[in-house]
């Protein structure tokens, strides 16, 4: 049947090029964007679960970046205990000597090797400091520092209840190393064999109290960098399943772009063909 008040042809022709004017706009933007969900009108439940993923990878880039700020906190201290160690050593190396001096003068070239000694010990406490902190010279409350991240968990049960997110902390208490060792090597100068031995049972103290902290900032190290080490992993993995759900296949898309485009040609003349279907009816008349 033919009709001049209805073009049945031009209708579906036009109705199939509408179609593919909105699949090729929409790809057009999956190009432009690389997003296959960019809003979630596209995909409601990749784009909340995408969103979730992408809040909780900013916190997890935050913790990498605190713990890399308190990783090198330690490590700082860490350095000086590691010289603090050999300047007490090198003072137990004279104390010793001191034990074998014959004569006054003896002990004065000591005293003046423990005094330069001394004062290189104390700019070392005092100089291991990071960002205002001071972990070998610090009198203050223990220092709680962020070592990890644990996202929030919502479990499958109805009504579906969520657990809060939580951040791991460790306290390191701080040593105030000048007093410490102050207190705890008691001969102001070596001037016999008897304060020469006391000397150095009282720097084998002092090294068993360096020891002991500088073990402790080790394990607070290790701790740091494991968890370092799976915060890198878990944002990767998020990443990653943050990619899957939203991001386009820029093959496929490059692909359906030009599937569109030619659906599109096809479209435009075919809608073409059909709208000359009146000018058909006017040679039934003549």
């Amino acid at each position: 049947m033919s009709s001049i008040l209805t073009n049945s042809s031009a209708l579906t022709a036009l109705q199939n090029l509408n179609n593919t004017q909105r699949n090729l706009s929409k790809t057009q933007n999956e190009i432009s964007t690389g997003l296959k969900v960019a809003t979630a009108a596209d995909n409601s439940t990749n784009w909340s679960v995408s969103t979730k993923m992408k809040a909780e990878n900013s916190v997890v880039g935050t913790i990498k970046d605190k713990l890399k700020e308190n990783s090198a906190l330690v490590k700082t201290a860490t350095a000086a205990l590691q010289q603090v160690t050999e300047t007490l050593t090198s003072m137990k190396e004279q104390a010793t000597q001191a034990a074998d001096v014959d004569g006054t003068s003896g002990y004065t070239e000591v005293n003046k090797a423990l005094a330069g000694l001394g004062k290189t010990l104390s700019g070392l406490i005092n100089g291991a400091n990071f960002n205002g902190v001071n972990l070998l010279n610090n009198a203050t409350a223990p220092i709680n520092i962020v070592t990890g991240y644990t996202a929030a968990v919502t479990n499958t049960a109805t009504p579906a209840v969520t657990t809060a997110g939580s951040f791991s902390t460790v306290a390191i208490t701080p040593k105030n190393l000048v007093t410490d060792l102050a207190s705890s090597i008691t001969p102001a100068t070596v001037n016999s064999k008897a304060t020469a031995e006391t000397l150095s049972s009282e720097l084998d103290l002092a090294l068993d109290i360096v020891r002991t902290f500088g073990a402790d900032l080790g394990a607070v190290q290790n701790q740091i960098d494991a968890q370092s080490k799976f915060l890198d992993a878990l944002s990767n993995s998020l990443t990653n399943g943050i990619s899957s759900m939203v991001d386009a296949d820029m093959n496929e898309a490059s692909t359906r772009l030009q599937a569109l485009q030619t659906q599109q040609q096809l479209g435009v003349q075919s809608l073409s063909i059909a709208n000359q279907n009146s000018q058909m009816i006017l040679k039934l008349f003549q």
